[in-house]
């Protein structure tokens, strides 16, 4: 499904720079879409697109608490050189 990439990139955000915060987040995710497809499965009343929602929902959610989390100073942890160009012939 498009989007998927945006999922990758907030997981990257949510792990803060840990593989295994990371790997928690992702186990995270991809249980909510596995969660909405067996919601579909059982035959309830609730729409279809409403249930294609939950991981781009529970995404907006985890960046809106990570955020906040940032105002407050307590996201540390993002590598120095983040955003800097690379360049190969510079060298000390």
């Amino acid at each position: 499904p498009a989007g998927r990439g945006w999922i990758a990139v907030a997981l990257v955000i949510f792990g803060i720079w840990n593989p295994l915060r990371a790997a928690l987040g992702s186990y995270l995710f991809g249980g909510v879409g596995a969660l909405q497809l067996r919601i579909q499965a059982a035959g309830t009343t609730i729409p279809a697109p409403l249930l294609l929602m939950l991981p781009y929902v529970l995404t907006i959610v985890v960046l809106v608490g990570i955020s906040i989390r940032k105002g407050k100073g307590i996201l540390l942890g993002a590598p120095a050189a983040l955003g800097q160009p690379f360049h190969r012939e510079e060298r000390d």
